[in-house]
This record gives C-alpha cells, structure tokens and sequence, in this order.
C-alpha cells in the first residue's frame, strides 16, 4: 500500500513561506516586491519583462508562480487607495478610484517547475487591493 503524506508542492509552499518569514519580510514588503515595479524596468517585450521580473522578484524557485501582475506606480500612490484613493469593497479589500498601468505575466506551459517561461500583456485599469493597517498587502485583481 502507498504512504499517504502531504504533497511535495505543498511542502514547497509552506518552504517558500516560511523562508520569507526567516528573512523578516512584512505582508506590505511582500506586496511591493511581487507587485510593485515604479519606475518600470526596461525590457524589448513583455515577454523578456516578464521572464526577468519573474526570476528578479524571487517567483520562479522553488515553483514557478502561475500569475503575477505588476504595477507601475510609486509605492505611495498605490497606497492611496487604502484610504482616500480608494473605496470599500467588502472585507479588507479596496478599489482604486485612479487607473494603473498594469502588466499581467502568465506561466506558459503545463508544468510549475522552473526553467519558467512567461507571457506577458498590459493594460490601464483600476485594481483591487487588499490593506493592513493603511497598507497594501494583497493584490486582488484589475476591475
């Protein structure tokens, strides 16, 4: 009979979870490193964006995260929208009364283990956020 245990991506999981922890990285820290890219890096594409952002910002090891969004704007502004910048959209999430330049990188491919390989596209929306303490700490979605 097979043994039963926890599944190895879940292990990695808790892995990458509990190595951000032991680095002393805070949920806002977190936000602006995943999401956060002001002013925006250079790149010929958004796939080459996207494949160095990914890898830069830590989203490709021990899996590769199947989708990220970055946003290009300053820290302080995204800010905004936990208060006055913002409006209530049930719980701790907010959305933007502005618009941001957004890009949407998206795992290719079937399998979550590096190498990864990316694709990216852009848009100019408003987002949802979620905030602690007036600050930013999950990226929702666009609206």
């Amino acid at each position: 009979m097979a043994q039963r245990g926890p599944h190895p991506t879940l292990l990695l999981v808790l892995l990458a979870a509990c190595l951000a922890l032991a680095m002393g990285e805070t949920r806002y820290e977190k936000f602006l490193r995943q999401h956060v890219d002001y002013p925006k890096t250079a790149a010929p594409d958004t796939r080459t964006y996207c494949n160095q952002m990914m890898q830069r910002r830590g989203m490709t090891s021990p899996v590769c995260k199947f989708t990220n969004t970055f946003i290009d704007d300053s820290a302080a502004s995204i800010t905004t929208i936990c208060g006055s910048g913002g409006t209530p959209a049930g719980g701790n999430l907010r959305v933007s009364k502005a618009y941001f330049d957004l890009t949407t990188c998206r795992l290719q491919g079937g399998s979550q283990r590096p190498p990864c390989n990316y694709n990216g596209g852009t848009s100019t929306q408003r987002i949802r956020i979620a905030c602690a303490g007036g600050l930013p700490v999950h990226y929702d979605g666009a609206i």
